[in-house]
């Protein structure tokens, strides 16, 4: 599972929106250039809700602006 975050910046909606559309961009890269099958992977955006830094200072909000991979097994 693809995560998706953000900074802290603008309405949670919108930063779900953004955090999804980011982890889909690394999802089609997966899928198209490096062959990995749609079926192996999934992309989902949380917004600003788990922070990696503080949203205070630039440094901090581009370190939540990311993608993280979780690994799960199929159900």
């Amino acid at each position: 599972v693809l995560v998706g975050h953000t900074d802290a910046m603008g309405s949670l909606a919108g930063n779900i929106a953004l955090s999804e559309a980011r982890a889909n961009a690394v999802r089609a890269f997966l899928i198209n250039e490096l062959g990995v099958s749609p079926a192996q992977v999934e992309a989902q955006g949380i917004g600003f809700l788990s922070p990696r830094a503080t949203n205070d200072t630039e440094a901090g909000r581009e370190a939540n602006r990311r993608v993280e991979v979780v690994l799960a097994t199929a159900g």
